[in-house]
């Protein structure tokens, strides 16, 4: 049993941590990438692991945050900065948008993801 709870407390450890959907964090001093995620887009669940793939490396430098494609909040984002859902949107500390990374380019391999946010960063 208690094999058990040390493998199931290694595998939740593992586990990528949730996306927060806070978004007032924008233009307040951290870097921002956002991503606007439809739960059932191909392209959508594509980006999202990718972002699980990198996301720990730009942890002290990006605030990772979700905008739902199926909520009113999430749309009403999408609306305003003109993007499809699959789409990741990076902003400045001072809420300057940086820079859009699309669910095709973004989502084929760790490394185009990587080349996205660094270039976004030098700004």
């Amino acid at each position: 049993m208690l094999l058990f709870v040390a493998a199931l407390a290694f595998v939740v450890v593992k586990l990528p941590r949730g996306f927060s959907e806070d978004l007032s964090v924008i233009g307040q001093g951290k870097n921002v990438a956002v991503m606007v995620h439809d739960k059932e887009g191909v392209q959508s669940m594509n980006l999202m692991s990718m972002i699980n793939k990198v996301r720990g490396e730009y942890a002290d430098r990006i605030e990772f945050r979700v905008a739902d494609a199926n909520t009113k909040e999430g749309l009403a984002f999408s609306e305003k900065h003109q993007v499809p859902s699959a789409s990741l949107i990076l902003f400045a500390r001072d809420g300057r948008r940086l820079g859009i990374v699309d669910g095709e380019s973004g989502a084929q391999d760790p490394d185009a993801l990587r080349k996205a946010l660094d270039q976004a960063l030098r700004f």
